[in-house]
C-alpha cells in the first residue's frame, strides 16, 4: 500500500486524522503517513480532493474528539498525543495554557492554505 508522506508543517493537522482513525502517534514529533484510506476520510464527496469545508470540518470534529472534558478548549495534556510542548505553545496564541477552537482553526487551516499549492480550495494526494 502506497503512503503519501505529509509536510512537517501539516503534520500536527493531519496526526489528528490518525488520532481519529484509531492510528494516534504515541510521539507527536514523528511525521504521520496519510494513507489512502486516510485520504479518503477526509475527502467526504468521494471527489479526489480536500475541500476547505470537507478539511475545517474534520479539523472541528478532532477538536471536539481531543476536547475529552468537554469545556471547548485543549489542555496540554489532552494535546500531548498531537503535540509536542513546542507545537502546543505556537497555537497557544493568547499564551493562556490551552488552545481554543477559534485558534486551533487558525493554525490548521492556515496550513491547508499553505499547502493549497494551485490556490484552487482543493488539496490533492
Amino acid at each position: 500500500m502506497k503512503n503519501l508522506t505529509i509536510k512537517p508543517v501539516a503534520a500536527m493537522a493531519f496526526a489528528l486524522v490518525l488520532l481519529g482513525t484509531g492510528h494516534a502517534q504515541t510521539t507527536p514529533a514523528a511525521q504521520p503517513q496519510l494513507t489512502p484510506e486516510h485520504f479518503a476520510q477526509l475527502d467526504r464527496d468521494g471527489s479526489g480532493g480536500i475541500s476547505r469545508a470537507e478539511y475545517e470540518q474534520f479539523m472541528r470534529e478532532s477538536f471536539q474528539k481531543l476536547d475529552t472534558d468537554g469545556n471547548k478548549r485543549l489542555s496540554q495534556t489532552e494535546a500531548s498525543t498531537v503535540l509536542t510542548p513546542e507545537q502546543f505553545a505556537a497555537v497557544d496564541k493568547n499564551k493562556d495554557g490551552q488552545i481554543a477552537l477559534d485558534e486551533f482553526l487558525d493554525h490548521v487551516m492556515r496550513d491547508f492554505d499553505r499547502y493549497d499549492y494551485d490556490k484552487d480550495g482543493v488539496l490533492q494526494p
